[in-house]
C-alpha cells in the first residue's frame, strides 16, 4: 500500500496565517482587494462575446455606435480592474517574501542559540535541512503556500459564481466539470505524495553529487587532485552519482507520466460529454449569443477549476515542508544555562567529578567516571593517543557539551549555573580547526567590528610573529582577509592562519587559555618560538595545552595522559618518565624518531 502524507493540514495553515496577523496584518486588506478584482476580471471576457453577437444579429446601422460603446466599456473596465489587480499582486509579492525571510531569520536565530551537541547530530542536521528547504525559494515551501493562499479566495469565489450560473442551465455540465476537478486533485495528490516520500532519497543523492561537485571547484583540493592524479576518479564518481540521481528522477517521472496519461484520457472523455450537452442545448433552442457566452463560461470554469485543483494540490504538498519548518522551530533545542556572571579578576580552577560523557545517539562513552582537577594558574599538558577524547575534553571544559553523568565545577561553581555567554567569555580557546573570516585583520583578531583596541591588536600580532607581515600590507590592520568577498583580500598560509588564531585567543584575554594543537601547522622554528613564549603567553592564567607532540610537555607543570579508556597517567614530566608507563613509551618513541631525523630530541 502506498504511504500517504500525514500532517495537521488545517493546523499548519492556521500557523501560517497567524504569522501574517503578527507580522503584517495589512496583507489581509490587500487580499480582499485582490480577491474582488481577480473575481470580477474574467466576467469582462465572458459577457463581451454575447453582447457583441446580440448587437450584430440586430443588423441595424445604429447598433454600430452601441458596439463601439461595448468595446470601450470592455477596454476601460478591464484595464482599470486589471491594473488594480496587478498593482496589488506585485505589491504583496515583496511583502510575502519578507514573511519567508523572517522564517529564515528564525531558523538562523535558533541555530546560533541551540545546544552545541546538536551541531554534530546527523538527525538534527537532516531536520535542519528540511526546515531550510521550506524557505529556500519564492515559489515553493512557505512562500509558495502564501502566494497560493493569497490567490485562492478569488479562484474559489469565481468557481462558486460560475458553478451557480452554469448549474442553472445544466446540472450535468456542472457535475462533469466537478468530476474533472476531482480527477485532477486525486492525480496530483498521488504524484505529490510519491515525490515527498522520495525526497529523502533524492536529498541523499544530491548531497553525494554535491560533494564531488564542490570538490572539483574548491581550490583547496587543487594540489592533491593534480599531484595524485585524482581527476579521473573524482569525475568518474561524480558521473556515477549523477547517473544514480537521474535514475531516481526518471523513476518519479515514469510514475507521473502513467498517472498523467490516465488523467488525460479521463479529461478528454469528460470534455467531449460537456460539449455534447451544450450543443444539444443549441439544437433545442439556445441562441447563438447564449451559446457563445455559456461556451466561454464552461471554458472559464474549466480553467478556474484546473487552477483550483493545482493550487489545492500545491498547498497540500508544500504544507508538508511548512510543517517540517514548524516542527523544527518549535523543538526545544535551546542551550539552557544559569544566570551567574563570569568570574572576574581571577584565573580558573576546573574540577571534573565522576564525569561520564558520550556523543548524542551513540552508546560508546568517551569518558567514564573521569576525575581531574586543574588548579588555578596551572599549565596542564593533555597528551595521548588519537581518539582518546583530548579535543572532547576542551568542549566539556568550555561548556559546549554537557556531561551525561557527574559534574564540572569552575572555582567550585557547577558549570551549568553560569549564563552561557558569560561562561564563554572566560575562555580564550584555540581549536584545532582554524577559521579565518572574510573580514579585516583587526576584526579577525578582535572578533568584533567596533570599539577595537588597535594597540592591543598590534601587541598580540607581534607576540605571535605576525606584526611585521601585517605592517607590510598597504591597509595594515584594515586589510581584508580571503578573496571570496574582496578580490584584493590576502590569503595566509596554514601556519600564519594558526598564528592569527593564537593572536585571537590572546586578544580575548580570558581567565583561562586553552590551546588545542596550536602548532600543528607551524614549521619547527615557529613551533619552537611558540614553546619558548608559552609561559609569557599564558602568564597569570590557568592554561591547558593539548598536543600529540610530547616535546610541548616540558613547558607545562603537569601532564595528563589519556588513552581510549580515559585518564591513564597524571603527574609532572619527570614523574611520568620515572613511572615508565604509557607516557614513557610514547615519549621514548617520539624522542627516537626526532633523534633519527636530526637530533631534535635534544630540544625535548
Amino acid at each position: 500500500m502506498e504511504k500517504q502524507l500525514k500532517y495537521p493540514f488545517l493546523k499548519t495553515i492556521k500557523k501560517l496565517l497567524s504569522n501574517v496577523t503578527r507580522q503584517n496584518s495589512k496583507l489581509y486588506f490587500y487580499f480582499s482587494i485582490y480577491t474582488l478584482t481577480e473575481t470580477i476580471f474574467p466576467f469582462f471576457s465572458i459577457l463581451l462575446p454575447k453582447l457583441l453577437i446580440m448587437e450584430l444579429m440586430l443588423g441595424e446601422d445604429a447598433r454600430i455606435t452601441h458596439i463601439v460603446y461595448i468595446v470601450l466599456w470592455y477596454f476601460v473596465g478591464s484595464s482599470i480592474v486589471g491594473f488594480i489587480r496587478t498593482y496589488v499582486n506585485e505589491t504583496c509579492y515583496t511583502k510575502i517574501s519578507y514573511l519567508r525571510l523572517n522564517y529564515l531569520r528564525d531558523i538562523f536565530a535558533k541555530l546560533v542559540n541551540l545546544d552545541y551537541k546538536y551541531m554534530e547530530d546527523p538527525m538534527f542536521l537532516a531536520e535542519n535541512g528540511r526546515a531550510l528547504e521550506s524557505c529556500n525559494t519564492n515559489e515553493s515551501g512557505v512562500e509558495g503556500v502564501y502566494h497560493k493562499l493569497f490567490s485562492l479566495p478569488a479562484v474559489i469565489l469565481t468557481v462558486i459564481i460560475l458553478s451557480v450560473w452554469i448549474g442553472s442551465v445544466s446540472i450535468w455540465i456542472l457535475l462533469g466539470l466537478l468530476f474533472k476537478l476531482g480527477i485532477g486533485i486525486w492525480l496530483k495528490r498521488k504524484v505529490h505524495s510519491y515525490e515527498y516520500e522520495m525526497k529523502a532519497d533524492i536529498q541523499k543523492q544530491e548531497r553525494k553529487k554535491g560533494y564531488y561537485y564542490n570538490t572539483t571547484y574548491d581550490f583547496g583540493y587543487g594540489k592533491d587532485i593534480r599531484i595524485y592524479n585524482l581527476k579521473d576518479r573524482i569525475l568518474a564518481n561524480y558521473k556515477a552519482e549523477i547517473d544514480k540521481f537521474i535514475v531516481l528522477k526518471k523513476f518519479i517521472a515514469n510514475k507521473e507520466f502513467i498517472l498523467g496519461f490516465l488523467g488525460l484520457l479521463a479529461l478528454l472523455v469528460s470534455d467531449g460529454l460537456l460539449y455534447g450537452i451544450l450543443i444539444s442545448k443549441v439544437v433545442h433552442g439556445m441562441t447563438i449569443a447564449d451559446f457563445s457566452m455559456y461556451l466561454t463560461l464552461i471554458l472559464q470554469l474549466s480553467f478556474s477549476l484546473n487552477i483550483l485543483g493545482e493550487d489545492l494540490s500545491f498547498i497540500y504538498r508544500e504544507l508538508a515542508y511548512a510543517h517540517d519548518l514548524f516542527v523544527f522551530l518549535e523543538k526545544d533545542l535551546g542551550d539552557k544555562s544559569g544566570n551567574k556572571k563570569a568570574i572576574e579578576n581571577d584565573t580558573l580552577e576546573i574540577e571534573f567529578r565522576n564525569v561520564s560523557f558520550k556523543y548524542p545517539r551513540t552508546d560508546k562513552y568517551i569518558f567514564k567516571n573521569l576525575n581531574l582537577t586543574i588548579p588555578k594558574g596551572q599549565r596542564l599538558a593533555i597528551v595521548g593517543v588519537n581518539g582518546a577524547g583530548k579535543s572532547t575534553l576542551v568542549k566539556l571544559i568550555t561548556g559546549l557539551y554537557k556531561v551525561d553523568e557527574g559534574e564540572i565545577l569552575i572555582n567550585g561553581i557547577p558549570i551549568g549555573e553560569f549564563d552561557r555567554k558569560e561562561l564563554y567569555s572566560m575562555f580564550s580557546v584555540l581549536f584545532q580547526e582554524v577559521n579565518i573570516l572574510a573580514y579585516t585583520i583587526e576584526e579577525n583578531v578582535a572578533c568584533k567590528s567596533s570599539n577595537i583596541d588597535r594597540d592591543r591588536v598590534w601587541d598580540v600580532l607581534d607576540r605571535v610573529g605576525l606584526g611585521n607581515k601585517v605592517r607590510g600590507f598597504k591597509k595594515g590592520l584594515s586589510q581584508i582577509m580571503l578573496k571570496i568577498i574582496d578580490e584584493k583580500g590576502v590569503e595566509f598560509s596554514g601556519g600564519e592562519s594558526q598564528k592569527l588564531a593564537i593572536a585571537r585567543a590572546l586578544y580575548k584575554d580570558g581567565n583561562m587559555v586553552i590551546m588545542d594543537e596550536p602548532t600543528a601547522a607551524l614549521d619547527a622554528l615557529a613551533e619552537a618560538e611558540i614553546y619558548e613564549n608559552f609561559s609569557e603567553l599564558t602568564k597569570g592564567k590557568t592554561a591547558v595545552y593539548i598536543s600529540h607532540r610530547l616535546a610541548s610537555t616540558k613547558f607545562c607543570g603537569a601532564i595528563a595522559f589519556f588513552d581510549k579508556e580515559g585518564l591513564k597517567e597524571y603527574g609532572s614530566h619527570q614523574e611520568l618518565m620515572d613511572k615508565k608507563g604509557e607516557y614513557y613509551k610514547m615519549f621514548t618513541i617520539q624522542g627516537k624518531y626526532y633523534q633519527e631525523e636530526g637530533g631534535l630530541v635534544e630540544t625535548v
